[in-house]
């Protein structure tokens, strides 16, 4: 009894240890479900500021609040450098030029596309009425934009396209250069614009003669320029030259300008107003689109609260982007935004399509080779006229021979009656051979039956003359005509 008493307690004890343990196990699980979860959040940059690009970005971090997303934004060089920050980890989204390619970039991808950003040349007037851009471009100043910016890209591939060499080193070049980025642009432009006499003029002179801007219409940078320091703005030289020429050398080892995900667009006529209307006409340049991309290590969460912002509301409504599927960039698309855009699919859904598209591709085939194949079978099972009317004329000629050398009437009887079977075979055949449309032509098959038809006349012929007891076996008209032939 004692004994008995322990184990039972023993197994209420373990009982009540194991209700416990699952409790906690309930409870652990349970708890994170309860308590509110974070705010995603993304560190974000679009280059520049007092850009349309960073304004854009500013934008799109106020909608993505709206979402609860939290998005952290600041400003830096450009493109190139935007992609430098997002391979250091110090980035997990940002706002970059298509086309810019660095090495060992394959863990960014490519979220969605934004607005087409335009090249404005801005050259001096006298540059601007030359007989030739190029050479009103030679010897003198150039501005490259700043180390990190897509500017200073376009302008490296730009001048080395018009076969124009920047100086390196101690090497001189056919052009000399500046590297002012647009914040330092724009600030040299409203102190133009504040000065007057002699320092205005000597602070449009330190501007250089000829700039490569790349922004979305309107350009901030532009017009301040313009007002400024009376700039031309003139249509990029060759553009659809420039772009079909994309097979240019590549260093592997830098950051590059791939010109084949660039694209051809134009500068509107009147697009920009200061004392008057610029420019006077459509000046056809380059665009470049611009993409928001993100690290392959972001989270799921947070890639989704920014596509959803992208491309859903007011944001979408204004800006108009592009879904990624339809427009080719240097970029793999972003799983967590392939999963957005199949949100409204069911699952099986894309394993289905992609069933039925090869079943059906394999079963295309298969009817192609078997209705091939039928037609094949088809021709071969058909009779031709000329086969027709070899038959007659076999029937015929053994008529012509019965007639010769089988004298007896009951021995033409039995022929009288097989050939006759022949014949309506024959036709019930050439019926079917016509309703099934292997034989056509009117007056093919009506040159037939009245083939058909005088030979079974001719045959009831020698029929009746074999039925007339004690008389001999005359020679038909039948047979007459067959050996007049």
């Amino acid at each position: 009894m004692t004994k008995w008493l322990s184990r039972s307690t023993g197994n209420r004890k373990r009982a009540v240890l194991c209700s416990l343990g699952f409790a906690g196990l309930s409870l652990a699980l349970a708890v994170p479900l309860l308590l509110p979860t974070a705010t995603p959040s993304l560190r974000l940059s679009a280059g520049p500021d007092a850009t349309r690009r960073h304004a854009v970005a500013v934008y799109l971090c106020e909608q993505a609040a709206r979402n609860e997303l939290s998005i952290e934004l600041t400003a830096n060089a450009g493109s190139e450098k935007c992609l430098e920050l997002l391979k250091t980890n110090q980035l997990d989204a940002a706002i970059v030029s298509s086309g810019v390619v660095m090495p060992g970039d394959d863990d960014i991808m490519v979220l969605g596309a934004l607005q087409l950003e335009a090249i404005h040349l801005l050259v001096r007037k006298d540059i601007a009425q030359a007989s030739s851009l190029i050479e009103g471009i030679r010897g003198r100043r150039i501005n490259l934009g700043e180390h990190g910016s897509t500017e200073r890209l376009v302008a490296h591939e730009f001048l080395r396209f018009a076969r124009l060499k920047i100086p390196d080193g101690a090497e001189p070049g056919d052009v000399s250069t500046t590297e002012f980025g647009k914040a330092e642009l724009i600030d040299r432009a409203r102190l133009i614009l504040r000065a007057d006499g002699e320092q205005k003029q000597r602070l449009i002179q330190e501007l250089p003669d000829g700039l490569l801007v790349l922004a979305t219409m309107p350009s901030q940078v532009v017009q301040l320029l313009v007002e400024a320091a009376g700039y031309e703005i003139v249509p990029l030289p060759a553009a659809r030259a420039f772009l079909l020429d994309n097979l240019q050398q590549s260093d592997p080892n830098k950051t590059v300008l791939q010109r084949e995900f660039l694209e051809r667009t134009s500068i509107p006529s009147q697009s920009y107003f200061a004392k008057r209307d610029f420019p006077d006409r459509d000046c056809e340049t380059v665009g470049v689109r611009l993409l928001v991309v993100a690290r392959s290590d972001v989270s799921a969460r947070s890639v989704r609260a920014l596509m959803k912002t992208i491309f859903e509301g007011e944001f979408a409504r204004r800006i108009l982007p592009k879904s990624p599927r339809d427009l080719a960039t240097s970029y793999a698309v972003h799983p967590a935004a392939v999963a957005y855009l199949d949100r409204d699919k069911p699952l099986i859904v894309n394993d289905l399509l992609d069933w039925l598209s090869n079943g059906l591709s394999i079963l295309g085939a298969f009817c192609a080779g078997a209705l091939a194949l039928y037609s094949l079978l088809l021709r071969r099972r058909g009779r031709r006229p000329s086969d027709y009317l070899l038959e007659i004329r076999k029937i015929d000629h053994e008529v012509i021979e019965s007639e010769t050398h089988l004298p007896a009437r009951s021995k033409l009887n039995e022929l009288v009656k097989r050939m006759d079977q022949r014949l309506l075979s024959l036709r019930r055949e050439l019926i079917e051979d016509l309703c099934e449309g292997r034989i056509k032509g009117d007056q093919v098959v009506s040159n037939i039956l009245v083939l058909l038809k005088d030979t079974r006349r001719d045959l009831a012929t020698l029929d009746q003359e074999a039925r007339v007891p004690g008389e001999p076996l005359p020679t038909s008209d039948h047979a007459t005509r067959k050996n007049a032939a």
